[in-house]
């Protein structure tokens, strides 16, 4: 039995795969008649760092200026498959932030690019597709 998609959420950070993933993510929405989610997280602190260093505040103004940059960069490439796609901006740790509103908007399926960090980036940051897989509760479609 084939499963159909309702609620498509793809996580992007701007990277090749992620317009990857954004692509992909569309033409199924399109395919399948859901309705697609674009999710970018902005994250001020590095994951690692014990404390949060105070930051002046254009520092967090600048990051959520890139981060609705980005989302209209998103919603821009696909206007023409998925006119319909909305999308928001989220503050956090990238993997959080997509579970979550993956549970909050009772997401069916996730569409993330292949990050393809180093060995220490992994270790020090965690991909954030790795954890996404390993706690989502729904689908995930992961775009190389």
């Amino acid at each position: 039995m084939e499963s159909k998609y309702e609620r498509i959420l793809v996580g992007y950070d701007g990277s090749k795969n992620a317009d990857r993933a954004l692509l992909r993510a569309a033409t199924l929405a399109r395919e399948q008649g859901a309705s697609l989610k674009i999710v970018v997280v902005v994250n001020p602190v590095m994951s690692f760092a014990p404390v949060t260093p105070p930051f002046p505040q254009e520092v967090f103004d600048d990051l959520a200026k890139g981060g609705n940059d980005m989302l209209s960069t998103a919603l821009g490439k696909v206007v023409s498959i998925k006119p319909e796609a909305t999308g928001s901006v989220e503050e956090g740790y990238p993997a959080d932030c997509i579970l979550n509103m993956a549970v909050t908007d009772r997401a069916d399926l996730i569409v993330m690019g292949r990050r393809g960090i180093s060995g220490v980036e992994r270790f020090l940051l965690g991909g954030v597709s790795s954890s996404v897989v390993s706690h989502s509760k729904c689908d995930i479609l992961i775009v190389r």
